[in-house]
């Protein structure tokens, strides 16, 4: 009797992802690191906070996980997004850049020698690439970044970093992003950059994009494959971020602990104007795809009862060991695993079945529990915003169905190799 066989569809490589540090959150980041499996790819450290972070990047290099230097070139080529400080980093001037300041050959060699040197000298394992915002398909920077990434590979392999990658970060407006031609105008700009990925930086869109965002999104970092690269969605957290890698637009998110999770280019449009409130790390409800400030979710946990604690509660005793408690008061540690459990649940399963399983086991039952939050005795300033998170939750479940069938016949993305699959533990 001949035995019945089972076809197992093997997993592909991990999807990538890549946390951002800011100023804040980061001593739980290294608590994290130092403490639980690591279960995402790397962290992202802005070339100002580097002198800050020296504990954390010490610790990312010991627990091979990739370190990513980002120089902040797009906002330091802005007046809004320039800061005095920048001026310390051997890259930079005492003003913001002009595209005039790299208009030849020797000032584009020299900028990426000098951040080479700063690169090997602090032991990063990936360099995102000085490159500008693109706000029109003949921008005089496209040209300008193609160059500065290319001399960048060049001067990494003459110093000895011939391990470092170079991932290109392409920010850019929506408008061109979205637009077909123009979109493969910069894609054959692109073809002729010498790096080991992409990381896409699209304005205005992120973990809150609606469902019409995320189909042309998904649409459109899919013509991008032609580069034969890995392709990260920078700034892209949520929903939106996890739907980009199931529909296999991307194969890796990045983005900050709550923050950090959308690209807004408006702030660099204007010099500063004084100074702000500093951001703060939000109580994230993973069921919801929702993150509240603190007292928002103490408040929705209270008034809500046993129902939205029941329902909405982290029960997760690896996670959260004293549930509500630990979610309001440490949120950091919360968000972390929670993303990374998330992350590495999808890239267990076969690209083929991923849409499918994504609409089953994320929208739906997000869309059938948002019913459920707006229907708690919440305060109107909760009551409002879980109903447009249900109308927004509707919208996306009936959307990403439909999608689901017409993405089956779609390559996926190349996922980024971790460090140690790349150059191992040496």
């Amino acid at each position: 009797m001949t035995p019945n066989l089972r076809l197992v569809r093997s997993a592909p490589d991990a999807l990538g992802l890549y946390i951002r540090v800011t100023r804040v959150g980061s001593p739980e980041l290294q608590s994290f690191i130092a403490t639980r499996p690591i279960q995402f790819s790397g962290v992202v450290l802005d070339a100002k906070l580097v002198k800050q972070q020296k504990e954390l990047l010490t610790l990312a290099q010991e627990k091979r996980i990739d370190v990513v230097l980002d120089p902040m070139a797009a906002a330091m080529a802005t007046p809004g997004g320039y800061r005095p400080s920048m001026k310390e980093l051997p890259w930079a001037k005492d003003r913001p850049h002009t595209a005039e300041d790299f208009k030849t050959p020797f000032a584009q060699r020299q900028c990426a020698e000098s951040l080479a040197t700063y690169v090997m000298d602090h032991g990063f394992s990936q360099v995102l690439a000085p490159t500008h915002l693109i706000s029109e398909v003949d921008s005089p920077w496209l040209p300008i970044d193609i160059a500065l990434a290319s001399n960048l590979r060049d001067a990494l392999d003459r110093n000895g970093g011939k391990t470092v990658e170079v991932l290109y970060p392409l920010t850019i407006s929506y408008e061109i992003f979205r637009t077909p031609e123009k979109r493969m105008a910069v894609i054959s700009w692109l073809s002729a950059a010498n790096v080991q990925g992409l990381w896409l930086n699209v304005a205005g869109c992120g973990a809150d994009s609606n469902a019409t965002q995320i189909v042309r999104y998904c649409d459109a970092a899919t013509d991008f494959q032609s580069l034969g690269i890995p392709i990260v969605a920078d700034h892209m957290g949520g929903l939106p971020g996890l739907s980009l890698m199931a529909f296999g637009g991307v194969g890796g998110i990045s983005h900050g602990i709550t923050l950090s999770e959308r690209l807004d280019v408006n702030s660099w449009r204007k010099p500063p104007s004084g100074r702000g409130f500093g951001p703060r790390v939000r109580v994230y409800i993973p069921q919801l795809d929702t993150s509240l400030s603190r007292d928002e979710a103490e408040r929705f946990f209270e008034a809500g009862g046993g129902k939205a604690r029941a329902r909405f509660g982290c029960h997760d005793s690896h996670c959260c060991p004293r549930g509500v408690e630990d979610m309001c008061t440490m949120p950091e540690r919360h968000f972390l695993y929670q993303r990374s459990q998330q992350v590495a649940a999808l890239g267990q399963v076969p690209e083929t079945l991923r849409p499918s399983w994504f609409l089953e086991g994320y929208i739906r039952p997000a869309s059938d529990v948002a019913i459920i939050a707006q229907q708690l005795s919440l305060p109107e300033d909760l009551r409002n915003k879980m109903q447009t998170k249900a109308k927004g939750l509707n919208t996306l479940r009936t959307t990403l169905g439909p999608y689901a069938q017409q993405r089956r016949e779609k390559s996926f993305a190349r996922h980024p190799k971790t460090r140690i699959a790349r150059v191992g533990n040496g």
